[in-house]
């Protein structure tokens, strides 16, 4: 799309000439997220406001222009939330960076949209404090971004995801307008809380600028486990066991296929964990409760306690206790170097949510719908037990073109979608809407429920300036 000159001067005229790029290069960094679609990426201009009325000027530019914006974090969605297609405004909040406050007393941290989920917990670990929301691309995603997505993570089990989290939001409508939703405070009773409205929304309402952040104390330590499992059965009856008997902080699991896959990734094909390959596999933290060498000493009695009896059980084949923070970092590795080790190998992903009763069944069915659909094609499983959260990898074969491998892995996913809808799941667990499951929103939403979506971004969005064409389906 052409570019509106009378609109790159309004927009020069709010943040400077410096912060708006119209070049080829910024255009194709800051116009998408880490999603492959194959949706065009086509901004007209790419604005890093420094303030929130810098934000406001824009917002206010792009409306009398008509034009419309997509909010930008660190752009580390999987699902094309921060696309740019048909020649939108992209709105970076990357300048916008500044821890602002920090509550000991009140357990609260203020902070600008742009400030990273790391530097949100680093500030909050300076004062002795937990943000506990974590994933892998904390370093990079903005904490604006994440409230926008509703990102979850390792720690959804123990902590919940980032909505659990949010006290307050700053936001920037579609008249301009800074609205400030709820704060610090713990009791607010004051009728709908329109705070939620905006978590999880993917920039489609408004543009969050700033936000308050609950805190808590961090565990005094932790303990992490690798185990072996002989099926998907058992990997259900220990979580069972595991939560029933253990301050649980995360059950992680990944298939025999995704270790192997890492173990080639880092050089080191035929040296697992484990003497024989299983199945399955889980990984499990647990909290430390209390201080000093007795409260560990307890904790990791517990913890081996546990396993035993899940192995006399036959839940596990064997474990692995780490005995030192370097150790645990290895085992944890075995579960977040998974991403990275099939990145080469172009993998269509789904990223879904299911009741946890209804794991081992809808793998059952899944797993043998890919081999007929798909027979070339290697399915991998890993993610989140705890909390029902399953990453559903699929791997293109070497000799295929991608092309070929895609229209027929987007083809299966109507099937993917039908057998998550079967089993009481959702499209979604973390990764948002964007783009990618638009058009699959139906498995998860009811045509009511869709029709009062519409009517919540009509009444808030008139002009459908913010993020078009993102969550809802057309």
């Amino acid at each position: 799309m052409a570019q509106d000159a009378s609109l790159i001067q309004a927009l020069v005229d709010v943040v400077g000439a410096d912060h708006v790029r119209t070049e080829a290069t910024d255009l194709r960094y800051y116009g998408k997220d880490r999603c492959r679609g194959d949706w065009p990426v086509a901004p007209q201009a790419i604005v890093l406001p420094k303030t929130t009325e810098q934000v406001q000027g824009v917002v206010r530019a792009c409306a009398a222009a008509g034009a419309a914006v997509v909010p930008s974090g660190g752009r580390t969605g999987l699902a094309g939330a921060a696309t740019a297609t048909h020649g939108e405004v992209v709105l970076s909040l990357e300048r916008m960076t500044a821890i602002l406050e920090i509550d000991a007393a009140a357990q609260t941290i203020q902070c600008e949209a742009g400030a990273t989920v790391e530097a949100v917990q680093l500030a909050a670990a300076a004062q002795g404090l937990l943000y506990p929301v974590d994933f892998a691309a904390k370093g990079s995603a903005q904490i604006g971004g994440s409230i926008a997505t509703n990102a979850g993570g390792v720690k959804v089990l123990r902590y919940g995801s980032t909505r659990a989290w949010v006290s307050g939001l700053d936001v920037v409508v579609a008249s301009g307008e800074l609205l400030h939703l709820g704060g610090s405070l713990v009791k607010d009773n004051t009728g709908y809380d329109l705070r939620q409205l905006f978590i999880g929304a993917e920039g489609t309402l408004g543009i969050i600028v700033g936000a308050t952040m609950r805190l808590c104390p961090p565990p005094q330590g932790l303990l992490v486990a690798l185990c072996s499992v002989p099926s998907d059965e058992h990997l259900l009856s220990l979580f069972r066991r595991a939560r029933r008997e253990l301050p649980l902080q995360a059950f992680e699991c990944f298939d025999q296929a995704c270790l192997k896959h890492v173990l080639e990734h880092r050089s080191l094909a035929g040296r697992g964990p484990f003497a024989e390959p299983s199945p399955q596999h889980a990984l499990i933290e647990i909290e430390v409760e209390g201080v000093g060498d007795d409260a560990d000493e307890q904790a990791h009695d517990r913890l081996t306690l546990c396993l035993a009896d899940a192995q006399d059980a036959g839940e596990i084949e064997d474990a692995v206790v780490a005995s030192t923070a370097a150790q645990a970092k290895d085992l944890w590795e075995y579960r977040e170097g998974i991403s990275e080790s099939l990145h080469a190998h172009a993998p269509h992903k789904s990223d879904i949510a299911l009741p946890i009763s209804a794991v081992t069944a809808f793998l059952q069915a899944w797993r043998p719908a890919v081999a007929k659909a798909l027979p070339d094609a290697e399915a991998l499983v890993f993610g989140h037990i705890g909390d029902g959260n399953l990453h559903l990898n699929v791997l293109k074969p070497p000799a295929e073109d991608l092309a070929s491998f895609v229209s027929r892995a987007k083809a299966f996913d109507e099937e993917t979608y039908a057998l998550v809808q079967k089993f009481g799941g959702s499209v979604s667990a973390e990764h948002g809407i964007g783009l990618l499951k638009r058009d699959h929103l139906h498995f998860s939403r009811a045509d009511g429920e869709l029709a009062m979506m519409r009517a919540i971004k009509a009444a808030l969005d008139p002009a459908g300036m913010f993020n078009p064409g993102k969550v809802l389906p057309a």
